[in-house]
């Protein structure tokens, strides 16, 4: 028996695979570029906008589940909170890593971004109640669910500066490992479809309105980026190319979430992620 299996921990809420806290390292030399993706301004500062969103978003979670924790009786459960939220405590420390080696010196609104979107998660700690920032955590995890299934469909890392796409496919092989925990937390505590749809959709819109504002400045602040990638015909080439994408292998995935009879157990973890969960597993300075 391999060492994974014999750490793996045991599941009662469903058929889902083991869900690893690793401790990585990753290199980042100072001073990336901030087009991050070869040839795609765009996609490049969504990808930014996103890791300077976590630095703040995974420690909100991080208290949602503390607190959630209290509430909890199933042992099988605590142990997956527990996991789920040493692997956020991963996450962020990993990005703010990579948000400090970014070269982000172009773009001065940023620190005024990111300090407001600090004081709303803290906020929504202080004065929220546990079932809407438990709402909110569903909402983030299965928007990330359903992004990281497409990320990981269409190969989109390629093309990516090596550190960045290394940080992301191990961030969304944890996001798809950790995919029931919220749900099922959720669930356990309150339950309630309607509540989870409003809060969740309100999380994603939260969410979306600061990467897509960062992404915004980023262009604005920085326009010889897109000069430099074909200028605007190059960008319409780019969206032209991305938008049936989204609609055919995104939208689906999404929109499934918004249903009634959503679960995150209803959806497989693949032979090829089996096979990154080991690769990473085995990379990793150490996990259990």
């Amino acid at each position: 028996m391999s060492a994974a299996a014999e750490t793996a921990p045991k599941r009662v809420h469903g058929s889902h695979q083991p869900i690893y806290v690793r401790q990585m390292d990753f290199d980042f030399p100072q001073g990336i570029d901030p087009v991050v993706v070869e040839g795609d301004p765009e996609q490049s500062y969504l990808m930014i906008g996103l890791s300077l969103l976590l630095p703040y978003l995974e420690p909100y979670l991080i208290r949602t589940m503390k607190e959630a924790k209290k509430h909890i009786n199933d042992p099988h459960l605590r142990d997956d909170l527990e996991r789920f939220s040493a692997q956020e405590g991963q996450h962020y420390k990993q990005h703010i890593k990579l948000n400090e080696a970014l070269n982000l010196e172009a773009f001065p609104k940023l620190p005024e971004m990111e300090a407001k979107l600090d004081a709303d998660y803290r906020r929504f700690s202080k004065e929220k109640s546990l079932r809407f920032n438990l709402a909110y955590a569903e909402g983030f995890e299965a928007l990330t669910t359903a992004s990281a299934r497409f990320t990981f469909e269409r190969g989109a890392t390629a093309g990516t500066h090596p550190a960045v796409a290394a940080l992301y496919n191990w961030h969304l092989v944890e996001e798809l490992e950790h995919r029931t925990v919220a749900f099922d937390i959720y669930d356990d505590i309150y339950g309630g479809y309607w509540h989870r749809l409003v809060f969740g959709l309100y999380a994603q819109w939260h969410m979306g309105s600061f990467i897509y504002n960062v992404t915004k400045h980023m262009l604005e602040a920085d326009p010889d980026a897109v000069e430099r990638c074909g200028g605007a015909e190059g960008k319409k080439a780019r969206q032209r190319a991305e938008w049936p994408q989204i609609r055919k292998l995104f939208l689906p995935k999404l929109l499934k979430t918004y249903s009634p009879r959503y679960t995150p157990h209803d959806i497989p973890f693949e032979h090829d992620l089996e096979m990154m969960a080991g690769e990473l597993n085995e990379a990793a300075r150490s996990f259990r």
